[in-house]
Order: C-alpha cells, then structure tokens, then sequence
C-alpha cells in the first residue's frame, strides 16, 4: 500500500543518514513526526531538483507495475487454464458420444441377429467393463439363439414324426371302418373289430407317451423321492408283461438281493423299466431268455436286462434312444418312442441307461441310478 511505502522511504533515509551521523538520530525522528513548513519547501526543492516531485513517487509506481504485470500474468494463466479445462471438456465429451454411438450401433446389430460381433476392450475404466459384459451378454444370446434354432429344427421333425406315426393307424382304422361299412361276415366282422382295438391302442399309447414325454421336456413331471425297493420295481415293471411273456413261452430270471434300494419315483422308474424289458421281449424269439440283473454299491444301483434275442445293428445303436427311431430290426408296431421315454425318465432322476449289443447274440440295456444326486 502506499503508507508501506512512504514507511519504507522514511526508513531508508532516517538508516542512511544515522550510518553518517549517528548523533542526528532524535533530531531526525522529531522532525518527521512534526515538520516545519520551511522543511517541508526545503525538502520538495530538493526533491524537485532531482525529479522527484513526491516522495515515494518511484516506489509506488513501481509496485503499481508490478501489480499490473501479475494481474496480466495471473489472468493470461487463468485464461489459458479455463481455455484448456474447456477444450479437456469438449474432448471427453466428444469420446463419450463416439463410445455411445458405437455401443448403440452394437447394440442394435445384436437386435437384428448378429451375434458375430466381438465389442470386447481390454482397457481400464467403466466403458471397457460395460463393453466385456455387453459381449458376455452377446454371447448368451447367441447361444440360446442357437439353441432355440435347434428347438425349432426338432420340434417342426417331431410334428413330422407324429403325424407319420398317427397317420398310419388312423388309415387302418379308416379302411376297416369301411369294411365294417359293407355288413361282412360275422367272423370277418369280429377280425376287422378286433385289428380296430389293436390300432386304437396303438394311438392311444403313443398319445400317453408323448404327453409324458412333453412333461419331462417342460419339467413339469412331478418326480417323488422315496425309497424305491428295486424287487418291488420289477414286479410293478413286470405286470403288463406278464401275458406277452407266457404268449411268446419266454423264460424270464430275475437275480439280486431284496434289500436293493435307490432314492426315486416307484411310478416312473416302473414306467422306463417296463418300456426296456418290453423291446427285450419283441426282439426276442419265443422259447428265448430274458435276465433282469440288479444290484448297488457306494456309488450307484444297477439294473441289468439281458436278452438273447436278435440285437441291434451296430449302426443302429446310436440312435437307439432317439425319439422315432427304428432300427433295421425293429418291429412292424414299433413306434420307437419306448426307448427315448425310458432314457428321459432315468435321466429326469439323475441316473442313465447304456446299450450293449451283437446281432444274433443278444442285447443288454445297463441301468443305473446314482446315489446321493437324486
């Protein structure tokens, strides 16, 4: 300020002439605190003759200009602060916008079905994780994409097989309907009655398996768990059985203990163990065998069906548990369906079924269902 000024003046000349004469000292300090007007005029004369019409002129502008140099300086570096905090803005903004725009795009390719896009960024920050989860989303998508194709393909083949599977006893039923129609003989009568039943039965066994089938597939099939008694098992498997093994004179062995248990379904299980020993006793000839083998250990309980009937071809043994499917020596009422529900219901309860067999010698089915997973 300017009084720090004038003080500093006053200091330096009070300091300087005390160096040269040490006595004036009080002489000094009293005449700067009461001047006489005569030292007043004295001294702005001599101020004058040297160009200093004021005393602290030179020092105060001096300051001024510094004053007005750091302000330049202080405002110019502000300036170019703002400028850049603003150009730094535009900047971000403008990254910002491009990542949106490319994400939006990306975005709405994967709406018009292309999964092929890879939008993965191995950097740092928000957008790159944002963009790695987007991708694992792409990825999921794409899969159940596909997953959903090979829905599509299977169900349009299953329409397919169904209709070719009902179509055939239905045109039975039709052609011996008319000559029902025609009033025939009372023996021819009885036969055309009796081929009706057999093919209404058909139809009405395929529509039961499917329907069975199509719960499993929707899991909607209420499974219990219980201790199911593997003897106990096989007589329930067994009853509908009974009058086609006697009819073909086929001896059926049964070996395993009675104490044999797996945690299940009594009712499902019954219905997948019925369908397997019920294609044994088809390729089987008559007078032939069938070997129902049961057994458990700490990780599983087995059931082994063993015939010595006709066997599968070995290409065949693939598909074997496909739904329709029909080997080179399947029967003329099979409608391969028997097979698929069996497998379904074993694997509904955490279990499995394998198929071994050699042409002329025989087949064997292996049960097994695993202990502490149901």
């Amino acid at each position: 300020s300017r009084n720090q000024v004038l003080n500093t003046a006053y200091a330096g000349i009070i300091g300087t002439t005390v160096q040269h004469d040490p006595a004036s000292e009080a002489q000094l300090v009293a005449a700067l605190r009461s001047p006489t007007d005569d030292a007043i005029s004295l001294g702005m004369q001599i101020l004058g003759k040297y160009g200093l019409n004021e005393p602290g002129t030179i020092d105060i502008a001096g300051a001024t200009a510094l004053q007005k140099r750091v302000l330049r300086i202080g405002l110019l570096f502000v300036g170019m602060v703002c400028a850049a905090f603003v150009l730094l803005f535009i900047w971000y903004q403008q990254a910002v916008s491009n990542q949106i725009t490319e994400l939006s795009n990306y975005l709405h390719r994967i709406d018009a079905g292309n999964y092929s896009l890879d939008v993965r960024d191995n950097g740092e920050g928000g957008f790159s994780l944002l963009k790695n989860d987007l991708y694992k989303v792409t990825v999921q998508l794409r899969e159940q994409a596909e997953l959903l194709q090979k829905d599509k393909a299977a169900l349009s083949n299953l329409i397919t097989d169904i209709s070719h599977q009902i179509k055939t006893p239905l045109t039975s039923l039709g052609v011996l309907t008319d000559l029902l129609a025609e009033e025939p003989p009372e023996t021819d009568r009885r036969l055309f009655v009796e081929r009706q039943r057999v093919q209404l039965s058909r139809i009405q066994w395929l529509v039961d398996a499917l329907l069975k089938l199509a719960r499993l597939d929707a899991g909607t099939a209420a499974f219990k768990r219980e201790v199911v008694n593997v003897s106990r098992l096989i007589e329930r498997a067994l009853e509908p059985l009974l009058i086609p093994l006697e009819i073909r004179r086929q001896q059926l062995v049964v070996h395993g203990e009675t104490n044999v248990t797996f945690i299940g379904d009594l009712n499902w299980s019954a219905e997948a163990l019925t369908n397997v020993i019920k294609n044994c006793i088809e390729h089987t000839p008559e007078d032939g065998k069938i070997e129902i083998h049961f057994s458990a250990n700490a990780l599983y309980t087995e059931i082994i069906v063993n015939d010595n009937g006709d066997g599968i071809a070995r290409l065949d043994l693939p598909g074997i548990f496909n739904r329709f499917y029909r080997g080179e020596n399947a029967s003329e009422n099979s409608l391969g369906i028997g097979l698929a529900l069996a497998k379904a219901i074993f694997t509904t309860q955490e279990g499995d079924i394998s198929v071994r067999s050699q042409p002329g010698l025989g087949t064997s089915f292996d049960i097994r269902i695993f202990r502490g997973v149901v």
